[in-house]
């Protein structure tokens, strides 16, 4: 139920405002990440995008529209690939990613992909063909240019008890500048995303030509997100702080049957990387401890222990066991060794205190 009242609430607030959010990709806002939907799993973004226009002045604002409603979809595949389809804004076209190079903790998560495929914005460089070309004054042509090719890398970080994500790639296409001054750092894009309290987070991010920022928060498989484009435009003095971009949009996840999740888990990750440690040996109030730390992920952290009571020296992680080196496997008896002489100890006493109870009688 609650659910269903907040679903209604931000639909709601979509239809009250009319703004949305330039979101392209189900990554970031117009940047892809590294990751991609698990198997079985897919996710639906519908977008409510106002932007008006001021310049360049060759914009069609009356033919293009000042509100644009748009949604995609994207589908996971056998955890490894991702396919959105994308429709709104005259336009219709598809955008892929394969995942390559999977996260660690170390490592980041490494993908390509290609956006706009099939887009009918079929001109590379789409701010520069002369009047004439049908799609010559939409005012958002060179975000939809056709065939673009990716490649980025997505790494997870704890930064003061804050999550925070970073991507950096480069692309071409509509990832490239459109104009000299972006044109230096030529289909290079980056973005940043941090999370300051749960299920809420900040975006900001550099496309290759323009600067967009945006928040998302999340509620069970919901998410509302708000974001500006072109942000750079607000700062300028020269008719382009009149132009206004902004949106909201409303996405649900579709993953009853996945198995797995879009990012890894950056607490598992550490956890993981317990694997790569050298085998302690403890001492406690209870005895000695030996703690093997270099068993795989997947299996349960080995441990050997010398306990108090009267069971067996037990050891968790049989294969942990046989990775040890022989020194520390001649430790281990000497500990068994010394156990079954507290053991010894422990029985005298008791058989000491029996005698002496029989005695006082």
């Amino acid at each position: 139920m609650r659910k269903v009242l907040f679903s209604a609430l931000v639909m709601t607030f979509l239809a009250g405002m009319l703004f949305a959010a330039p979101f392209q990709t189900l990554g970031m806002l117009r940047t892809p990440d590294a990751y991609v939907l698990p198997h079985k799993a897919a996710e639906i973004l519908l977008v409510g995008y106002y932007r008006d226009v001021a310049k360049p002045s060759y914009v069609d604002m009356d033919r293009w529209g000042k509100f644009v409603p748009y949604g995609m979809l994207g589908v996971g595949l056998f955890d490894r690939a991702e396919i959105g389809l994308f429709a709104g804004d005259g336009l219709y076209f598809m955008n892929t990613k394969v995942k390559l190079v999977e996260e660690t903790l170390r490592m980041p998560q490494i993908s390509i992909g290609m956006d706009n495929i099939f887009s009918g914005i079929n001109e590379h460089r789409a701010q520069d063909p002369s009047p004439g070309w049908y799609w010559h004054t939409h005012p958002d042509k060179t975000n939809y240019e056709y065939y673009s090719f990716y490649a980025v890398a997505s790494k997870q970080v704890v930064i003061g008890k804050t999550n925070w994500m970073f991507n950096v790639g480069g692309g071409n296409n509509r990832f490239t500048g459109q104009v000299p001054r972006s044109r230096i750092f030529n289909g290079l894009f980056y973005s940043i995303e941090f999370s300051p309290f749960k299920d809420f987070f900040i975006q900001g991010e550099y496309s290759g030509h323009d600067f967009q920022a945006g928040l998302k928060y999340t509620f069970g498989n919901f998410g509302v997100r708000v974001g500006a484009q072109a942000i750079e435009d607000l700062f300028k003095d020269n008719g382009y702080e009149e132009n206004l971009r902004v949106a909201l949009g409303i996405s649900y996840l579709f993953d009853k049957y996945a198995t797995a999740k879009r990012r890894p888990d950056i607490v598992e990750l550490a956890k993981g990387a317990r694997s790569a440690e050298e085998p302690f040996i403890e001492i406690t109030d209870d005895g000695p401890e030996v703690v093997i730390t270099d068993t795989p992920p997947d299996e349960p952290l080995g441990e050997v222990s010398l306990g108090t009571g009267t069971t067996d020296i037990g050891v968790q992680g049989g294969s942990s066991y046989k990775e040890l080196s022989p020194e520390v496997k001649d430790l281990l008896g000497e500990l068994r060794s010394l156990r079954e002489e507290r053991e010894k100890a422990q029985k005298a006493l008791l058989d000491l205190r029996a005698w002496l109870k029989e005695n006082k009688q």
